[in-house]
This record gives C-alpha cells, sequence and structure tokens, in this order.
C-alpha cells in the first residue's frame, strides 16, 4: 500500500528531476537549437548517481555539426524486454509574450509542474526515473528498458530510427511510449496516420507595390495556390476511419517565411509550408501525384511557379495489433489499477512507435496527461498523473500470475 507520505516523497523526487531537466533548452537545431546533448549530460549524470551505470550513450553529428545523444538502459534478466521511450528534445517557447510563467523555469504551483517539455515529453521522463527509483529486480516479469531518445520533434533521424540500425531492440520486447493519451488514461494508440510535410515556394516578379502591373506578386499567387490545394486534397483524399480523431485525413497551411521587408514591395519570392496528415490507407506516393498535378494545372493560368520540397515523409505502418501482447498486457493492467474500460485509437500526430512498427515492434502508445498542452504557451504536466502511470507500468512489471509465456 501506498501511503501519503510515501506519495509526498515520490513527488518530490519527481519535482528535483523536473527541476535538473526542464531548464536545459533540449531544441532541435533545425528549431534554432543546440540539439540533445547537454539533457542527455545531465541523464547519465542522474543515472550515475541512482547507481544505474550500465546504460548506453548514443551520439551522432548531424548535418549541422551538433551532437544528437540518446540514452539507453537495461535492467533485468529475462527473456523480454518491456520498454518505455521517452524523447528528450522539446520544441521552442514561441512567443514568450503569451506565457505567464518562465518556460524553462520550473513552477511548481499545487499538483501541477510548468515548463516547456514538461508534458511532451518530459512526463516520460520522469515516470521512467521514477521505475528506476523502484526497481524491484528480482520480482521482475519483464526486463525493464529505458531508451531516452533524440530528435523525435523534428522526425527522429538522430534518434529512434538510429536506435533501430542497433542491436538493442530484440523480437518479442514489448514497446511503450508514453507520448499520446487523455486525462482518463483510458486511450491506447495502436495506430498512426501517414505523415507529409511540404515547403512550397512560389516565384513570381518583384516591384513597387504602386504598379502591381509590372509585377507577378508571389505572396497573392502563393495564397492562392495553398488554397487550392488544400480543398483539393481534402476533395480527393475523403475517406473516414472511426478509429482516428479526427477520423479523414487533414492538409492544413501552417508555417509562412518572411518575404519583404517594407509594405510598399510586392514579392518575388514567397514561401509556405503544409502539415498533412494522411489516413494510412491512402499511399503518399499517389498523393505527391496529386500534388504536382495541382502545380502544373495552377501554372497553367498563372505568371507565378510553383515548385515545392518535401521537409518530411513517413508513410504510416501497420497498426499494432489489439491482441499483441503489449496491448492486451496494458490493457489488462489499466483495468485492474483504474477501474476503467480503456479503448485502443488511432493518432494524426506522430510518435516514435511508427518506425518500431516498421520494423516489425508492436508498440502502443498510452500515457495519462493533459491533451491541451503540449507545443502550447504555459505547457504544464500533472504529478498525480505519472504515480498513477507508475502504477499501471508497475503491475505489467511484478504483478503476479501476469509472467509472460517463456518467462525464464
Amino acid at each position: 500500500m501506498i501511503t501519503d507520505s510515501l506519495q509526498d516523497k515520490e513527488k518530490k523526487f519527481i519535482v528535483d528531476i523536473a527541476r535538473r531537466i526542464i531548464p536545459i533548452r533540449s531544441i532541435s537545431p533545425e528549431s534554432g537549437g543546440k540539439g540533445e546533448s547537454e539533457r542527455a549530460d545531465e541523464l547519465c549524470k542522474i543515472l550515475d548517481e541512482m547507481g544505474f551505470k550500465g546504460y548506453s550513450r548514443y551520439d551522432v553529428e548531424d548535418k549541422g555539426g551538433f551532437r544528437r545523444s540518446s540514452v539507453v538502459l537495461k535492467s533485468g534478466r529475462k527473456e523480454k524486454t518491456l520498454w518505455i521511450v521517452a524523447h528528450i528534445d522539446t520544441v521552442p517557447e514561441g512567443d514568450l509574450s503569451l506565457w505567464t510563467r518562465s518556460p524553462f523555469t520550473v513552477t511548481l504551483e499545487k499538483d501541477r509542474i510548468y515548463g516547456r517539455g514538461t508534458s511532451d515529453n518530459g512526463q516520460a521522463i520522469l515516470l521512467s526515473m521514477l521505475l528506476l527509483k523502484n526497481l524491484r529486480k528480482d520480482e521482475l516479469n519483464y526486463n525493464l528498458g529505458i531508451a531516452f531518445v533524440a530528435d523525435e520533434e523534428m522526425g527522429s533521424n538522430y534518434g529512434i530510427q538510429h536506435l533501430l540500425e542497433k542491436d538493442i531492440f530484440r523480437e518479442g520486447d514489448l514497446i511503450i511510449v508514453p507520448d499520446a493519451g487523455t486525462e482518463e488514461g483510458n486511450e491506447v494508440e495502436v495506430a498512426e496516420k501517414s505523415i507529409l510535410w511540404l515547403k512550397i515556394k512560389t516565384t513570381g516578379k518583384q516591384y513597387h507595390a504602386s504598379m502591381p502591373f509590372n509585377a507577378i506578386n508571389a505572396s497573392r499567387e502563393g495564397m492562392k495556390f495553398v488554397l487550392e490545394l488544400d480543398r483539393h486534397l481534402h476533395e480527393k483524399f475523403k475517406d473516414s476511419v472511426d478509429i482516428f480523431s479526427p477520423p479523414y485525413s487533414t492538409f492544413e497551411p501552417t508555417k509562412h517565411e518572411k518575404n519583404v521587408d517594407n509594405i510598399n514591395t510586392i514579392p518575388g519570392v514567397d514561401v509556405q509550408y503544409m502539415d498533412c496528415r494522411i489516413l494510412p490507407g491512402y499511399d503518399l506516393v499517389v498523393v505527391m501525384d496529386q500534388i504536382e498535378l495541382k502545380m502544373r494545372e495552377f501554372e497553367k493560368d498563372s505568371k507565378a511557379k510553383i515548385s515545392y520540397e518535401v521537409i518530411q515523409k513517413e508513410q504510416a505502418p501497420a497498426r499494432t495489433p489489439e491482441n499483441a501482447e503489449i496491448v492486451e498486457r496494458l490493457i489488462k493492467s489499466i483495468r485492474k489499477t483504474r477501474n476503467i474500460e480503456p479503448k485502443v485509437i488511432g493518432i494524426g500526430g506522430g510518435t516514435c512507435a511508427a518506425y518500431f512498427r516498421k520494423k516489425g515492434f508492436d508498440a502502443a502508445v498510452w500515457c495519462t496527461t493533459v491533451a491541451e498542452s503540449a507545443h502550447k504557451p504555459d505547457e504544464y504536466m500533472i504529478l498525480d498523473h505519472v504515480l498513477k502511470d507508475r502504477d499501471v507500468i508497475e503491475d505489467i512489471l511484478y504483478g503476479r500470475g501476469d509472467q509472460p509465456i517463456n518467462a525464464d
């Protein structure tokens, strides 16, 4: 039985670890940061202090010369390993004026920890550390594996994709990625949409804004093209699959690059981006064929030229089966510890689970979290969520009568 006094000590442990990792700006160089190396340094230091010295660190130099770091630890002597996969990179803070608290300072208010990266994915890091703190090696049903991975926010090339090329994960291992969920903890994600990020460049002719007849307004033509493309893709790829929320493919214009510095100049170049989350039943090659078709059609009626670059392209892998060991074990433990009935779902967001599925591993995405907090100003996590998730994972790790088949 966990007493209030023990809960207070465990919450203090969580807050103390958070104060050490959240202030470290673990942001991708592609988003203006320096990568994950400094945060990995601190995580290794914490593991050393806790007595876990058998970890491995994987450093990769990215194309900009920055060191991208992941840390992996496995404890136990069982045949199978239950892995908790937490990404240690974060997104930038965005517009500081929208924050009411300092983004890279831990602010504790009652049961909430505020700060950039607390929810996404600091909560999973803190859960991992708590599991290690309470580790009972002699009682394990599975080995406990912890993977602190780099580069999740920008495509995972230097993180989980790199690790999957190493001899780390084994057939039969169980993978949990605590990177999406609900406040009830009642949704187990087994499928993700395909991801297609596009950079769309419109080239026109720059000129003085008082003489538009001498210009080709790249801003106007770019907006027209993106809106037409948006409409066309939604009409062309309109299937619906109930397991996902939303159940349809999405094609969203997002980032817009600066074009000209002054109001009275018509821009000759305009750059916009689209974030597309596409149902797994559609081949991304077919989607891109439609994009190119729409470009050619648009250029017939416009003097501007359209080109595009693929920033990220990930075809969704096959979903994790509902009868996979990790899904069944997770659902059973949620029922037991929460007295609720979980459901399996699909999501539009991309997580490390997709790369495991591509390699043939069964992976489930699950945690208890404030769904609207990640990537927003005043991002926060709730301490009780970590303790509740710890209870579920420990039931899988130690629950009597729940040993996996062929456990040694």
